[in-house]
């Protein structure tokens, strides 16, 4: 298949989802329903796409959508609840779809028989299955077990609580409904061939919820009575739809959309779902969407396949016929957005946007689309055309209410309808859900992110001075070094969200108050010592220069120059200008006067000497390094292509490299005019 651009491969997803729903998509072996598993860390864009399909099947297709960030989706009859709910919203040629079994499962659960002997609860469930309700009782059990009338649904202990208590003796006066003989004698059998009687297996899963929401027996016990019981009312949410009319068939499939699947409520519910499949038998008309930000690890031993490779050749199977075993999951993963995409979201596609901020904006992001999106968001709204990111980063947002945003499981702000900047929204968004609440968290994540390896980080997460102890695992585990120049290990995707987390944080760490510890020159400090002592002296000339020890860096690397081949000298010189900048006051200025204060700093007069010429190369390398800065870089592009040439006559055996590098500048230099 052609590559696509990211933003047009979303739509390709799209049709391949609607390939898939369709009632003759050629199943594979052994006829189970493909699931697809959308993966993209926080902010690729996963809720967005799930936003898409819900809109494209709302009008025509039954669906439910859970978000597992959302506590209550601990409690698997409330998921089911949600999903079953939503699913029975009439459409047209589907009508009504009915899920008696579950209802059956949902409302014996909610009943209290534990001051019953067994003989008694048979009858008690026999009496309460043969009422008749009103034809929209189903529908209204079904949002008031969710949650809808606001009951207390018993959450800690994850099944129905006791709080749940329909009138249920007063109901036998009412008509419309009844549940089918079909449906409570599945009870019986679940469709596996057992034998039991569907009554005694009602009383069994009363027995069950009780101990689960009582504790009865211990907690371990509990636990197993949780798991009889979710397992149970699984397989009946699918018995209904395998037994849901027969006009069913000829439709295209109902869908489920499991936001942030990957969490551990998310990934429990998976393998009930999974596990509730009949060994035999047709496969239930059902779609499940999932998304998560990464495989999920029950997919290391499973099938899996691309999703797109629907659209790339329908004839041919999607695995092996020799291949059995297992689901197939269909996985997607979202792709960062290039820099065209950035282009058309500041423009539109009319191209009128300005390109050298779009090009800003995807190297700052990474192609990130959340920081993406809101950047080109606030570039179009004004006010005023932007220079740099550094401004978008600076322009207010309105706060998003308490719990909002888009798949983190964390709200924003405070719902009070003030402003944050963008770049405290997106801090905020892109920080570990344990950070939002504690500012020393915050201040060591900052603290961890200047490290620009791997080694470095873990050696500075140890360092009880610099990192408080009780942060030093979330550092650890935040792994802000992926984001570093250095980058992840060789074969290791870089991770656009931990680039733009890392950006923000060391953004952070330059306003540090001096009364919150070490700030950014000790920490970078510290760091360069450490590369001293280990022989690194590219991360040793690296922290120096953040530290602004601009003059000597210089001086180290023209005292390099001629005795090191010129291509290595050249990578040594691109990684130490990587740097970042850490006074907040130059970061604002104009590209050209932030050189300039470079050069003072490092003392660099008019001459022709080598030291001379280093010094402007550095000084302009490191202001182009940093893609927040403003858009005016045609002159710093001159100025280091003028040193490079400069300084190519001082290289043992870089003439031809140096001179290289310098063209390429020019180059830039047109590009950026």
């Amino acid at each position: 298949m052609t590559e696509k651009r990211p933003i047009f491969e979303r739509r390709a997803v799209i049709r391949a989802v609607h390939a898939l729903v369709q009632p003759d998509f050629a199943l594979p072996p052994p006829g189970d329903r493909p699931l697809v598993l959308i993966e993209g860390p926080p902010g690729s864009g996963k809720t967005v796409l799930l936003d898409a399909l819900a809109d494209r099947i709302r009008p025509h297709i039954p669906h439910g959508r859970a978000d597992f960030t959302d506590p209550r989706h601990e409690d698997v009859p409330y998921t089911l609840s949600v999903l079953a709910g939503a699913l029975t919203h009439r459409r047209p040629r589907y009508r009504r779809l009915r899920f008696p079994r579950l209802l059956i499962g949902l409302l014996v659960t909610g009943e209290d028989l534990g001051h019953l002997d067994f003989e008694q609860a048979r009858q008690e469930i026999t009496a309460l299955l043969r009422q008749r309700r009103r034809g929209s009782w189903p529908h209204r059990f079904l949002q008031e077990v969710a949650g809808a009338q606001n009951l207390e649904l018993g959450l800690a202990t994850g099944l129905l609580g006791t709080s749940l208590q329909m009138p249920l003796r007063g109901l036998d006066t009412l008509v419309g409904f009844t549940f089918s003989g079909r449906a409570q004698t599945w009870f019986g059998h679940r469709d596996r061939d057992l034998p039991d009687h569907p009554v005694d297996t009602l009383v069994t899963l009363n027995t069950r919820a009780r101990e689960a929401r009582e504790e009865e027996g211990g907690a371990e016990r509990a636990a197993a009575a949780r798991a009889y019981t979710a397992q149970l009312l699984c397989e009946a949410f699918l018995a209904d739809l395998r037994d849901a009319a027969r006009r069913l068939r000829g439709l295209p499939t109902p869908v489920i959309l499991l936001d942030n699947a990957g969490t551990p409520a998310g990934r429990r519910f998976l393998r009930r779902l999974l596990q509730a499949r009949p060994p035999l038998g047709p496969a239930e008309p059902l779609t499940v969407i999932a998304t998560a930000h990464d495989a999920l690890p029950e997919l290391a031993d499973a099938r899996t396949a691309r999703l797109l490779e629907v659209l790339e050749a329908p004839e041919r199977p999607l695995v092996p016929a020799a291949e059995t075993s297992g689901p197939l999951w269909l996985r997607y993963r979202l792709p960062d957005l290039n820099r065209a995409d950035v282009q058309t979201l500041l423009d539109g596609g009319s191209g009128r946007a300005d390109r050298r901020l779009a090009r800003l904006v995807h190297e700052f992001s990474a192609g990130h689309a959340e920081t993406a999106g809101l950047l080109a968001t606030l570039a179009v709204r004004g006010p005023g055309e932007p220079g740099s990111v550094g401004e978008l980063l600076g322009r207010p947002v309105p706060r998003e209410p308490e719990g909002a945003g888009t798949g983190t499981g964390h709200g924003t702000g405070t719902g009070t309808g003030e402003a944050d900047t963008a770049g405290e929204r997106l801090l905020h968004r892109l920080l570990p859900a344990e950070a939002h609440q504690a500012g020393a968290a915050v201040t060591a994540l900052a603290r961890g992110a200047a490290p620009r390896r791997e080694t470095d980080g873990l050696w500075l997460s140890h360092q009880s001075d610099l990192i408080d102890p009780a942060w030093q695992d979330t550092v650890r585990q935040a792994a802000l070094w992926l984001g570093a120049p250095a980058g992840p290990a060789p074969g290791t995707p870089r991770d656009s969200r931990t680039l733009v987390l890392r950006r923000l944080l060391l953004r952070r760490l330059a306003v540090l108050p001096g009364d919150d510890g070490p700030g950014w020159r000790t920490v970078h400090q510290r760091l360069a010592g450490f590369c001293r002592t280990a022989g690194d002296r590219t991360g040793e000339l690296y922290y120096r220069l953040a530290a602004d020890d601009l003059e000597q860096v210089a001086a180290d690397l023209a005292a390099l120059l001629p005795g090191t081949p010129g291509g290595a000298w050249l990578r040594l010189l691109t990684e130490v200008t990587r740097a970042p900048c850490g006074s907040a006051e130059r970061r604002e200025l104009e590209p050209y006067a932030h050189y300039r204060q470079l050069l003072e700093m490092s003392a660099a007069g008019p001459g022709d000497s080598a030291g001379a010429w280093t010094a402007r190369a550095v000084a302009a390398l490191r202001v182009l390094a940093d893609p927040a800065g403003g858009t005016d870089r045609g002159f710093l592009c001159s100025q280091a292509a003028r040193a490079l040439a400069a300084l190519a006559p001082h290289s043992r055996d870089g003439l031809v490299e140096l001179h290289r590098a310098a063209r390429e500048y020019e180059r830039q230099a047109q590009w950026w005019s």
